[in-house]
């Protein structure tokens, strides 16, 4: 099931390429993830806690080329890695049948379309998977873009978790979405 890659053109009339990642993409990603972590106030994870390395990186990248209900993406511009997103799919026999979304955009290619891309992209592997029947994902209940953007694509809210991220000194609850691809 190989549907990558494509190719697009963003809202700012950029082409942009979006691939399966590969191992020899571990510098790059580190990179990307480093920089959007420090500029963050939507993701559960400070920068420092991130602690993977380019060996550690590529590992990974090769983990999720291994297992059959997860992926790697990444949006690509002039060979530069400025998105990524992941599905990652339980390894537990009672729940392989599910995963969890995660994704991260370069600061400065945020609103210009890559999120979108990039989770269009997972859900239309998710449903050729043979294994997924649901992807979920979390996200700061006060990221009313996140939420709009999943809403956009099919994903319903399943729950709320109060006062579960703390973000500078406030709380702020997490919402639970989910969609069945099935």
């Amino acid at each position: 099931m190989s549907l990558f890659p494509k190719t697009y053109k963003t809202k700012n009339d950029q082409s942009i390429t979006i691939r399966q990642a590969v191992s020899d993409d571990a510098e790059k990603l580190l990179k990307l993830k480093i920089a959007y972590l420090k500029n963050t106030e939507s993701l559960p994870l400070f920068v420092n806690e991130y602690t993977n390395d380019i060996d550690q990186e590529s590992e990974m990248i090769k983990r999720y080329q291994s297992e059959k209900n997860s992926m790697i993406l990444v949006a690509v511009f002039k060979d530069e890695i400025i998105g990524n997103i992941d599905l990652t799919g339980s390894w537990r026999k009672k729940m392989q049948h599910t995963a969890v979304i995660g994704m991260g955009i370069d600061m400065k290619w945020q609103n210009l379309g890559i999120g979108t891309l990039l989770l269009q992209n997972i859900i239309d592997w998710a449903e050729e998977n043979q294994i997924l029947k649901s992807i979920w994902l979390e996200v700061y209940a006060n990221n009313v873009s996140g939420v709009a953007l999943y809403r956009k694509l099919g994903f319903e809210k399943c729950g709320i978790l109060p006062n579960f991220f703390l973000e500078k000194g406030v709380f702020v609850d997490k919402i639970i979405m989910h969609k069945e691809v099935a």
